[in-house]
């Protein structure tokens, strides 16, 4: 089916699975901006902490040389005092940059395990797919994005250089090598900072149009919708025909308690409800069987075969029939209206009996 077809946008189940599969809504230039960001910012924190490990590197080194020969020093001392220095200037600058980048990538999609992109595909080997893509809407973006970021850093590159212009010309006139590294340290420091934040605006861009593109590629026709709708909530057909079996046991059920039951209720035959009382048992009648219309009349039927009392109320069958499920006990607003009619069941019974005896 072509792509024309698909107009609809995806369900919450077909996003999940494509999550699943490592599909997601994710900007390389946003994490690779952040973490720029935070890493300079860090490492710009710590530049005192760096500089007193430097000097403090020479110190132990250099303080070596009126005293001792270097053979007398030994490599290993040397590497020691060098590795573990390094150690102290690197590792937090590293942890950083690991946290920052799995952070950035969290943010964006937030805990995800797929292993599905790291499977093998043949289709990736087809060169015919290989041109295609080079024409592609999301080639065509990454090539433009491109192109703004080159511009871009060489505007900010250019507007740094002409705000810092005057104090590098003046570094011509003084002889002090730390004075030309504070200056040029600030500038790059600038620059840095400018680009980060300028990197930061194009990646919030491409999440933009990341994100438009992921949900284009996500559409659905409507008949993936309705294939979708058959996987989880299952075939109409097959539940209409689970529906009417389970309707047709409960029928046969409530069929079967009837002969139990010590009356009938009617209105007069479009519903019927029938009861049961044992006064031991029960602390009120219990609805064993209820229906309308052709079911009404089974349940009459099969109470008159058994010779059980068919009373005519329609005021007490209808709320019997909407305030009583089946196998539930009668609600105290019924006590009265049904009390009245185990009464009249009652008396009936004991002159049906006494003119058996006669």
């Amino acid at each position: 089916m072509g792509d024309e077809d698909k107009q609809f946008d995806a369900t919450p189940r077909k996003l999940e699975q494509a999550r699943k599969e490592g599909q997601v809504v994710k900007s390389k230039d946003f994490s690779t901006a952040i973490s720029l960001l935070i890493l300079f910012s860090v490492i710009f924190g710590l530049a005192p902490f760096v500089w007193d490990q430097i000097i403090q590197l020479y110190t132990l080194l250099y303080e070596q040389i009126p005293n001792a020969h270097l053979s007398q020093v030994g490599t290993t001392y040397i590497m020691t005092v060098t590795i573990k220095c390094a150690a102290l200037i690197i590792g937090p600058i590293l942890f950083v940059a690991w946290f920052v980048a799995i952070m950035a990538d969290f943010i964006q999609v937030g805990p995800l395990v797929a292993t599905a992109p790291l499977m093998p595909k043949l289709d990736k080997l087809n060169p015919t797919k290989y041109f295609k893509n080079i024409m592609s809407v999301k080639t065509l973006f990454e090539l433009f994005k491109n192109i703004v970021k080159v511009v871009l850093l060489g505007f900010i590159g250019y507007s740094v250089y002409m705000q810092h212009i005057e104090s590098i010309l003046m570094l011509a006139a003084i002889d002090n090598n730390f004075a030309v590294m504070i200056e040029f340290g600030k500038l790059i420091t600038d620059f840095i900072f400018k680009a980060c934040i300028a990197f930061l605006v194009i990646s919030a861009a491409d999440y933009g149009v990341t994100k438009w593109k992921f949900l284009k590629d996500q559409k659905m026709s409507f008949k993936e919708i309705k294939d979708e709708y058959k996987n989880t909530e299952g075939d109409p057909n097959v539940k209409a025909a689970l529906r009417q079996r389970r309707m047709q046991m409960l029928q046969k059920g409530m069929m079967d308690s009837v002969p139990d039951a010590d009356f009938v209720v009617t209105n007069p035959t479009h519903i019927a409800c029938a009861l049961k009382y044992k006064a031991e048992e029960m602390a009120s009648p219990m609805l064993i069987a209820k229906g309308t219309e052709l079911i009404a009349k089974k349940i009459i039927n099969i109470a008159r075969e058994h010779n059980i009392p068919v009373i005519e109320n329609a005021p007490v069958a209808r709320a019997l029939y909407k305030m009583v499920d089946l196998n539930q006990q009668i609600p105290p607003e019924l006590y009265k209206a049904i009390a009245e009619i185990l009464l009249f069941v009652y008396n009936l019974k004991n002159t049906t009996n006494k003119g058996r005896i006669k």
